[in-house]
């Protein structure tokens, strides 16, 4: 009994350490794409600095400034906004600062951190995933705090896509996914690209990463079974343009 106790103390205190190690890894990582820049005209942009200077935690910069150069050339396309995937709400912020028209922001999130990884996430021989459930959380306070400034937003906190039907109705210029997983990257994609109107657009954050293989298999399945491409980015988000009409 004793021997017992003693493995399942060890498993969650380990456990724990690997959580904060993951954790510490994805802050360094997030760190290093934000000062592996050159002197790029981007990084003295009236938005971006605007954006930048409210000092959220988050996704890097660069992908948050493509993430305003698209929303910018959406100024002549009708539509609203989701992120499928908040955390602290930078990207939110980032858009928001961007964005030259009026739109609402629905923002989805569990605020509990991850779902759970499927087969589909794993990355090593086993198929064990680089993410574990409830990595990567944030409180809803914090990205409600951060975002305070903005009348314009709505969060719908809970697991994707729980609360998807509550936007069934809405037609939106710009769909972010940034789940990091499979399913509720598949879940995103298949709830919002038919409610994208034409010339609008959707971004997974997640694509390039290789901590995120089921991100990018939902992905490629999802617009191939429509023979469809996305565009890869170097800032490792895809890029997927609505040219159908409606």
């Amino acid at each position: 009994m004793a021997g017992r106790l003693l493995d399942l103390a060890d498993h969650y205190l380990n456990g724990g350490r690997h959580k904060e190690r993951r954790e510490e890894r994805h802050a360094a990582r997030l760190e290093r794409e934000n000062h592996g820049g050159g002197a790029h005209t981007w990084m003295e942009d009236a938005d971006f600095l605007r954006a930048k200077s409210f000092g959220i935690t988050g996704i890097p910069d660069a992908r948050c400034f493509t993430l305003q150069s698209i929303i910018r050339s959406l100024g002549a396309v009708e539509g609203d906004v989701v992120e499928c995937g908040v955390r602290f709400g930078k990207s939110t912020a980032f858009l928001l600062e961007a964005d030259r028209r009026q739109r609402h922001y629905s923002l989805f999130d569990s605020f509990e951190g991850l779902s759970e990884p499927t087969a589909r996430d794993g990355i090593d021989g086993d198929g064990s995933s680089y993410w574990s459930k409830g990595d990567i959380a944030a409180t809803e306070s914090q990205a409600r705090t951060n975002l305070a400034r903005y009348p314009n937003v709505t969060f719908y906190r809970g697991w994707i896509p729980d609360r998807f039907p509550e936007v069934a109705e809405g037609r939106f210029a710009l769909v972010h996914v940034d789940v990091d997983l499979y399913e509720p990257t598949l879940a995103s994609l298949l709830f919002f690209w038919p409610k994208v109107v034409e010339g609008g657009a959707l971004v997974c954050d997640d694509y390039g990463f290789k901590t995120c293989p089921g991100a990018r298999q939902a992905v490629d399945e999802f617009f191939s079974e429509l023979g469809l491409a996305v565009l890869e980015l170097t800032t490792g988000q895809a890029l997927a343009i609505n040219q159908r009409r409606s």
